[in-house]
Parts: structure tokens; sequence; C-alpha cells
């Protein structure tokens, strides 16, 4: 934008104003400069010859021209008609015209040609001075009001182009919250497909399994559905609640010593059975030396990432491969995941690891998902130092790359049996006495159920004051699995009082964050997330109650 500046005004005393005297009678010339010097205006020159005016105009640049009518070549008239070709258009240029003649006609014309005044020969030094001094000081103001013209004609056209970037910006929000609101109904009803299509499944499966005269294949068969749409929906659930914890700033790093190659090999473990399933290869190549296997990391988090990533390309890729490289560069881990599939098209690639993205694709009722696992692997490969992005080509599949700092632990060698590869607990896990605490009746049948495998008592309580109450009518009860919704931290608090040794283990459907630390908090144990599988809850009772190899050889 061009910006205009002021003009450079004359000071407002005016006798610093550059005066131009034009007349072919030097007499004329001598007595005006006189006139002049005495009224204090010193910067003036003189022209007797009316050929060298415009030359004169243009290297003196007068602010007032003093102008006598009746000169040889080009009288005063014809010198007004030259000037006006020198003033640009809107510039105000003061002539006081000298003459003799007070005719009305020659004022008249002179008015018309741009004459502003008359000097009336012989010059009185006092009309001199007033007539001089009016003048210029109408151009004086006339120079403020042309300056204030281009400092406001300025302001607004900054403040057009502030309202047009506005105007753009407003436009572009506009545009951005209506995309986000059509992704968002779109994530919707996706979300809506996604959770009632396994619970179609459950509900279904579940009613049929009623038929006592169900052939045990078939009941085998309704179970397998059963559980895997229970998986599903548990898959849905727990993408929203991490793109909501990362929304919001409580998504945490916990960072543990775990090998990586062993991670690697349960990954292709557990994809190879899908993808020949499906009829394509799963290749997985993995150069990270033994040695360098042992990392520390969120465990968690890169098997997500991981996961997220070769069950998208398992998804996409309807015949060929998809391959898995894992290697180390130097200080960085560096991870690819290649397929065969259908491509992302060129224009979708800047937003295909935006959530809600999946929802707004074409023909998205092929392919199950809720649309936020490339957003929340994103989300952790940030989080834990890296970098995760894509390339690819619409119709010869896509490439996502995935790399993280390295920082590698201690190789240490463990020697424990380790609980969640048994299927029989009897002999693991110490006979106890057990209190659950569960305002659910599912949930409850559903702890009995699982805890019977290990041959404990087990008592019930529907609340917290029941909890409490059991706990001082039976002092010998050594687990109690806490619900914290009956108030359950309240009622770990008050059997803390009176029993410091007793293991309480909090259950809660929540999973937000900071939910396990206020457990602990309370006066918890440890903490454990619903929904559990059975293999979770051995586990945690086996970190407690394991039977040690003395006691096993006495069993």
């Amino acid at each position: 934008m061009e910006i205009l500046k002021p003009k450079k005004m004359l000071d407002k005393n005016l006798k610093n104003a550059k005066i131009l005297i034009i007349d072919d009678q030097q007499h004329n010339i001598d007595v005006l400069t006189g006139l002049l010097e005495i009224t204090g205006y010193k910067n003036y020159t003189t022209c007797s010859d009316s050929r060298k005016v415009t030359d004169l105009y243009n290297t003196f640049k007068p602010h007032l021209i003093l102008l006598d009518l009746m000169m040889p070549h080009f009288d005063g008239f014809q010198i007004m008609e030259q000037l006006k070709s020198l003033v640009s258009a809107g510039t105000f240029l003061p002539i006081l015209v000298l003459t003799a003649d007070i005719k009305t006609e020659t004022k008249q014309q002179a008015l018309s040609n741009g004459a502003s005044d008359f000097l009336t020969k012989p010059f009185d030094l006092i009309e001199v001075e007033l007539r001089t001094r009016n003048l210029l000081k109408s151009l004086y103001l006339h120079q403020q009001l042309e300056n204030q013209n281009l400092i406001l004609e300025e302001k607004v056209k900054e403040r057009t182009a502030e309202l047009e970037k506005t105007n753009i910006e407003l436009v572009a929000s506009k545009d951005k919250a209506e995309e986000s609101n059509r992704l968002k109904t779109a994530f919707l009803s996706n979300m809506s497909h996604e959770i009632r299509t396994p619970m179609n499944g459950i509900l279904n499966f579940s009613e049929l399994l009623k038929d006592p005269e169900l052939k045990i294949e078939k009941q085998q068969v309704f179970l397998n559905v059963i559980e895997k749409s229970a998986k599903r929906l548990l898959v849905t659930v727990n993408n929203i609640v991490d793109i909501s914890k990362i929304e919001s700033g409580l998504m945490n790093l916990y960072i543990s010593e775990f090998d990586l190659n062993k991670q690697i090999e349960e990954i292709e473990a557990f994809f190879i059975p899908e993808t020949e399933k499906k009829g394509i290869q799963f290749i997985v190549t993995n150069t990270i030396p033994n040695q360098d296997s042992l990392i520390s990391s969120d465990s968690e988090k890169i098997h997500s990432i991981l996961l997220n990533l070769v069950k998208n390309a398992i998804k996409f890729t309807m015949e060929g491969s998809v391959e898995l490289v894992c290697s180390k560069k130097g200080n960085r881990l560096e991870f690819y995941v290649k397929d065969t599939g259908i491509g992302i098209p060129l224009d979708r690639q800047p937003f295909i690891f935006d959530r809600f993205v999946q929802a707004d694709i074409e023909d998205k009722a092929v392919y199950e998902g809720s649309g936020l696992g490339l957003a929340i692997s994103k989300a952790y490969a940030e989080m834990l130092g890296g970098k995760l992005w894509v390339k690819s080509e619409y119709g010869n599949g896509s490439i996502f790359y995935f790399t993280m700092p390295l920082q590698t632990g201690e190789k240490e060698q463990k020697n424990f049996e380790d609980p969640t590869k048994a299927t029989d607990y009897s002999n693991k896990i110490n006979k106890i006495k057990i209190l659950i605490a569960e305002d659910d009746k599912n949930s409850s049948i559903l702890l009995g159920a699982i805890l019977a495998d290990i041959n404990s008592e087990i008592l019930y309580a529907k609340t917290g004051v029941e909890a409490v109450e059991t706990c001082q009518e039976h002092p010998d009860i050594n687990l109690i699995l806490m619900d914290v919704k009956m108030n359950g931290y309240e009622a770990t608090k008050q059997i803390r009082l009176f029993n410091e040794n007793i293991i309480i283990i909090a259950q809660s459907a929540y999973a937000l964050v900071g939910e396990s630390e206020r457990a602990i908090n309370a006066g918890c144990n440890s903490y454990i997330s619903k929904p559990f599988t059975k293999v979770e809850l051995m586990d945690q009772l086996y970190e407690y109650f394991a039977v040690t190899t003395v006691e096993k050889n006495n069993y």
C-alpha cells in the first residue's frame, strides 16, 4: 500500500516563505523588494524577463508570486496560464497581481486566470505587508488542511486494510468453524455407528445364548462374537477418552524400562492371524541390536503408535503387503509402516492427522474405526519428543514414518514367573479373604466369578458405609476391591483409621488423568481402571499375595 507523506509546510510565522516577483520594470522590483525587506520577508527572488518565468518557477518553487500584468513577450494573463500547467492539481499557489489598471474587467479576467488578490500601483507599505501576509496565511491553512486530509486518508486506508484483514480472518474462522462442525457431525455419526454396531452384536448374541438347547459349538461362536464386539467397543471408548485428555492437556508420560524388541515381536504375533485371514503379507524387519532394545520410555504410547499404524495399514490394504521396519540411527529410533493399500489423495494429506478426519472419507462405511487413531498417535509421538508424518500416492499405498529419541536402560536378567502367562491361578496366589465393595450388581457378580479361581473367601458390600462396617466386623480381611463411586475414597479413609495393613485396590471406570494419584492419596495401595481383564486383575493380586516357592511345595 502506498504511504502518503504530508507535504513540507510553511513556518507558522510565514517569514520563511519563498516569494517570486515578476515585473519588467526594475524600479517596481526595487520598491517591492525594499518593502518586503522592511516587513521581514528576505527569501525572495525576482524576474524581469517573462520568458524565463517557467524555468525560474521550477527551480525556485515559490510559495507566493507577485505578478505584473503588463509586460512584453508574455503578459500576466499568459504567465498565469503557463503556471497552471506547472502546478499539480489541488495545490494552492497564491498569485498577487500588480497593476495600475483597476478596471472591473481586468480584475475579473485576472481572477478567472488564477489570481488570488490585487496590489495596486503605486505600492503602499502597509497594503503590501497585509496582502502578502493574508495570502501566505491562506497558503499555510490550505497546506495544513491538505496534510490533515492526507493523514486522514492514510488512516482510512489503514483502517480499511485492517477491516479487510479482519473480514478475511472472520471468513476463514467461519469456514473453519463450519468445517469443524461438519467434521464433528460426521464424527458423531461415525461414533454412533462404532458404538451401536458392536453393541448390537453384544446384545443380540447374548440373547441367543439364553437358548437352553443351543449347541456348545454355537455357544463358542456367539461368545467369540461378543468378545470381539466388546473389544471393538472398548477401543472406541478408549480413543474418545484419550483424545479428550490430549485436547485438555491432561495426558501424561509414564517412563519405565522395557524391551522394545520384545514389544515388536508381540505386535508381529498379534497381527499375523489377521493378515493371513485377509490374504495379505505382514513383513516385520527389525535391525535394532538386542543390546540396545532395553529402553527408557513410555511403552504403552510406543505400542499404541505402532499398533495404530499397522492396524490402519491393514485396514486400507485389500491385497499385497504391509511392512513394519524398525531401526536405530545414531541416538534415534526410526520406524515406518509401508502398505500397498488405497493411498491418500494429495489434498487430504495435510489433514490426515486431524481428529475426526476418517469420518469424512469416501466409502467410510467400508472401514470401521473412530478416525481418532492417527490424531492420537501424532500427539503421542510429539509427547515422546519425536515426529510422525506420511508419504502417500493415491492408489499406490502409503508410508507412515515415526522417529523418536533413544534412551537406553540397563539390561537386567529377571527370573520370575509371569502370572499373565498362566490360566490357572489357584496355586499362584495365596488363599485370602476378599471384600468386594461394589454398588453395581453386575460388576460384583463378575468379580466374584473371576476370583473363584483362587479359592478365596469373598464378602460383599454395596455401599461405602457397608464396606467400613464389614471391615470392622471382619478384621482378618486381606484385600478390598473398592469401587470409588460409592464413595470409595471416603470409605478408604475411614478404614485406614483402624486398619493400616489391609490391601485396598481402587477400581474405577472414570479413566481420568490423576485418578490413580487420587486413589493413592486416599489410602489405596493401587488402582485399576475399568474395564479390566482377568489377567490384569490377577497381576495386581499376584503382586501382593504371590505364593512363595516354599508355599508351593506345601500345596
